[in-house]
């Protein structure tokens, strides 16, 4: 047999031992697992810290909320001296093609309200206006302009008859 043949052969056991690894046994007995316990903590008794919930608001509770610059529009809140009427004039604005609906709450003091649609809850044009009956005290009124789809609390004001 040539060398260089006895060389391949005996490379080939070598890598081949070393391949398989090792399967003598050392003489130790194998590791057995020991089974280890572990300390379970104790559950807590502290309650959670509650969250708040939000409470339920009306949407003449949300604030004002003024509509983009191309949306505006011009609305005038008076309230009558001798009748105590509340008038609300539409003047329209540069949003005037985007508006849809006006609506105005009229609150008084004892928390009732009466809800008032201008042009009948159709869209408005210039000059229309919304005549409501107030009371001699203060009454809260609160505008929502609905302009492009979108409903827009405007006015929320205390008007008083100044008598």
């Amino acid at each position: 047999m040539k060398p260089s043949a006895n060389l391949l052969a005996g490379l080939l056991v070598v890598l081949s031992v070393l391949l398989a690894g090792c399967t003598s046994d050392s003489g130790t007995a194998p590791e057995t697992p020991v089974p280890v316990t572990t300390a379970t903590p104790e559950p807590t008794t502290q309650a959670p810290t509650p969250t708040p919930t939000p409470t339920p608001t009306s949407p003449a509770d949300v604030p004002i909320d003024v509509p983009p610059p191309a949306q505006a529009v011009t609305l005038e809140l008076t309230k009558n001296r001798p009748t105590s009427e509340l008038h609300l004039l539409y003047q329209g604005g540069p949003g005037i093609q985007f508006t849809q609906k006006i609506v105005m709450w009229v609150y008084n003091e004892d928390g009732s309200y009466q809800e008032y649609l201008m042009s009948n809850g159709k869209r408005p044009v210039a000059g229309d206006e919304i005549v409501a009956k107030g009371t001699r005290g203060g009454d809260r009124c609160v505008v929502f302009v609905t302009s492009g789809g979108v409903v827009y609390k405007v006015i929320d004001k205390k008007m008083y008859s100044d008598i």
